[in-house]
């Protein structure tokens, strides 16, 4: 299997790129065109959401979006206009739910929602009427952003492999059964990729988490971010595209390094500390960890230029977009939305965000802002 190493020149603020073209791709990857200014959006519709612990939006026919809030264990759908309705109580009944996980978009208009603690799939009427539910969902199970439900449900989940370690392994699940009808565990991102930018976690990770597109393509972004890793059929040995994303180094501002400080800080006198201090936090540089999905289109949505895991909240987000062909992916353009986008989803020609938004309060402000996408994807 290929890998795409460190013998490239270390990624900077403003991208290096490393000889000529041919060797560029042999032992860098395709190096997506990131330049382009990117295209502002100006909301068609914006209405406050509910303060939640999820992040999970989802697009109904119609533009109608869906969210949970998990204070009240229920599912809140709002359309543009700012007409919602709600379904959904804490319980283990039907229709209930104990820890909400992921909504979906079932044909002729349902609503499907995930369950972790209970391993359930629930579904729902267009207007929150409850139709049925689904047992045995592997547990642990978890989407991967891929809205459809239209008879399985895609994603993946723990299983002991046959050494008695742990990992995760990309399934498809029948959502009338609950019975996995394929999976796969992929190789280890060492062992396809060199990760340039020090990133938290397992010194030996998987890649894991991929999102499917339709015709069972499987895309991963293995090293936080900084690679794209194609197979455009999801059972191939190898990869057909290793393409580097748009992800640049960025380093801690003044503000960050502050707030992780105040948390080291806040940590309890002879409890665990992390062993790390302010010169290396400023020398850490900031990894792409932000909202992923594949869309009906076959086209790559992530939000980037920030870390998800910050608790400062950016007046701005970019959400970078790539074609996924046969060959690999394709980077299309870059769009700028307002505020911090903690979820988001693309049906058609319409992108809905979650975003946190700062107004002063101790609590930011969660809204679904609503935009049409048709015209500066088009050509793209």
């Amino acid at each position: 299997m290929r890998r795409l190493g460190q013998g490239c020149a270390r990624q900077s603020a403003e991208r290096a790129v490393c000889g000529a073209f041919v060797l560029l791709i042999a032992a860098c990857g395709e190096v997506a065109e990131s330049d382009s200014e990117a295209v502002r959006l100006e909301p068609d519709a914006s209405v406050v959401s509910a303060p939640s612990e999820m992040s999970d939006v989802v697009l109904l026919a119609g533009g109608t979006a869906c969210v949970i809030d998990s204070y009240w264990y229920r599912v809140v759908c709002t359309d543009p206009d700012g007409g919602s309705f709600s379904f959904g109580s804490e319980g283990e009944g039907p229709g209930e739910f104990a820890a909400p996980s992921s909504i979906l978009r079932g044909a002729a208009g349902t609503i499907g929602v995930t369950d972790l603690q209970l391993q359930r799939l629930s579904v729902f009427s267009g207007s929150g009427e409850f139709l049925s539910s689904t047992a045995g969902i592997p547990s642990g199970f978890l989407g991967d952003g891929a809205r459809g439900m239209n008879g399985t449900l895609i994603g993946r989940h723990p299983k002991l492999d046959a050494d008695g370690d742990l990992s995760f392994v990309s399934a498809e699940v029948d959502a009338a059964s609950g019975r996995v009808v394929w999976e796969r565990a992929f190789p280890e991102e060492a062992d396809v990729v060199d990760c340039s930018t020090p990133t938290p976690g397992p010194r030996r990770r998987q890649l894991g988490g991929g999102y499917h597109a339709e015709g069972g393509g499987l895309l991963f972004v293995p090293c936080y971010g900084e690679f794209l890793v194609w197979y455009a059929d999801r059972d191939a040995a190898t990869p057909d595209a290793i393409v580097r994303s748009t992800y640049v180094e960025r380093y801690p501002t003044d503000e960050d390094v502050a707030a992780q400080l105040q948390w080291l800080n806040s940590l309890p006198a002879g409890g665990f500390r992390p062993s790390f201090d302010e010169e290396e936090i400023r020398a850490t540089p900031k990894v792409w960890y932000g909202s992923r999905l594949v869309d009906d289109q076959r086209r790559f949505w992530a939000v980037s230029h920030w870390n998800a895991f910050d608790e400062v909240i950016p007046a701005l987000s970019h959400i970078d977009m790539y074609r996924l062909t046969d060959a690999g992916p394709q980077y299309a353009l870059t769009v700028q939305v307002a505020d911090k986008v903690v979820g988001m989803d693309v049906f058609g020609n319409t992108l809905a965000v979650l975003v946190e938004r700062d107004t002063g309060g101790v609590v930011a402000e969660r809204r679904v802002d609503w935009y049409d996408v048709a015209t500066v994807t088009a050509g793209r």
